[in-house]
């Protein structure tokens, strides 16, 4: 009876434990981690996320690129539509019936959006931890609200200690770099936190306006605009702030398709018919142009030419005194 009784029991912990001896690393893994993590690597150094965690969170939230959302809609970590969505939509079936996810256009756009996702306030304390605390970032994920599973951090941790993803972090640099100086009185902000139940342009008005990732702030003339750094063009400061780049264009006097230069002023809403009662008049300086005086002044373009009486579009004149009001 006790042979029996010990067979039995032999027999259940082997049911138990083989499994979990068995899983070991796959191909089609492996595959995922090498295709993307030159990726992870960057968004450890741009926005200080553990490499370890983003490429977890990958393999675990796509099935390795293999997932009807990873295939279909370019969405690796599962990121739902919010209000202030305004890309493309992709349906399926997750916790409810028919949910609204987000659809990129690369794989390489979901990546991005996942790191910026992560810059939200709710997101802050993960990164009072060690970049090297994975087990932390990885409880304190679900903590957040990430997600709902109960073993979504050991799910992350198991990835993370199988495929060795620890040395993907040791292999990056284990501090974000330092946001440019600002000038001309312009704030700093590393995250953006606003309602998503608001538009875009109510938002925008709020005073406690924050932004994406390194990218300067400030205000003129009653109004928020961001600083552009090198590399920034419309198109991805409209994506970054999920607004249309005609849209974000037109409120900078740029539908002429003009490009942004670093130190750029780019303004988050319509600029006023006329600037601020400290600058009622200015005199042209070499080198100035209207819609340079424009972005500084926060002004539209075409208020200056129709409050001077120039017809539109006329070069402006060394020493010429504008009205700007």
């Amino acid at each position: 009876m006790r042979k029996i009784k010990l067979k039995i029991l032999l027999g259940l912990i082997s049911w138990l434990v083989l499994p979990l001896m068995a899983e070991s690393e796959t191909p089609l893994y492996r595959a995922y981690i090498e295709q993307y993590k030159s990726i992870a690597l960057q968004h450890q150094q741009d926005y200080h996320i553990p490499a370890s965690i983003t490429m977890a969170q990958g393999l675990l939230e796509s099935g390795a690129g293999q997932s009807e959302l990873a295939r279909n809609a370019n969405n690796h970590f599962g990121i739902k539509c919010t209000s202030s969505w305004t890309g493309r939509t992709y349906m399926h079936d997750d916790e409810t019936q028919n949910e609204c996810f987000r659809h990129y256009a690369t794989a390489q756009e979901s990546w991005n959006d996942h790191a910026l996702f992560l810059q939200r306030d709710r997101y802050k304390s993960l990164f009072e931890l060690a970049i090297t605390d994975y087990q932390g970032w990885a409880r304190g994920l679900q903590q957040c609200g990430y997600a709902t599973d109960p073993k979504y951090p050991d799910k992350l941790i198991h990835l993370i200690e199988l495929y060795h993803l620890d040395a993907l972090t040791a292999d990056a640099p284990a501090t974000a770099p330092e946001p440019k100086i600002p000038t001309d009185s312009i704030v700093v902000y590393d995250t953006i936190t606003i309602p998503e139940t608001m538009s875009f342009q109510q938002r925008a008005q709020m005073d406690d306006v924050e932004l994406y990732h390194n990218h300067s702030s400030g205000k003129v003339n009653g109004l928020r605009y961001i600083i552009a750094n090198e590399g920034d063009s419309f198109a991805t400061l409209a994506y970054y702030l999920n607004m249309q780049e005609k849209y974000l264009r037109k409120i900078n006097d740029a539908s002429d398709g003009r490009e942004l230069h670093q130190g750029d002023r780019v303004f988050l809403y319509a600029k006023r018919k006329k600037a601020d009662r400290h600058h009622a008049r200015y005199m042209v300086k070499a080198g100035d142009t209207a819609w340079g005086i424009a972005q500084r002044f926060g002004i539209q373009m075409k208020s200056i030419y129709d409050l001077n009486g120039i017809p539109y579009n006329v070069p402006l004149v060394t020493r010429q005194e504008l009205v700007l009001r």
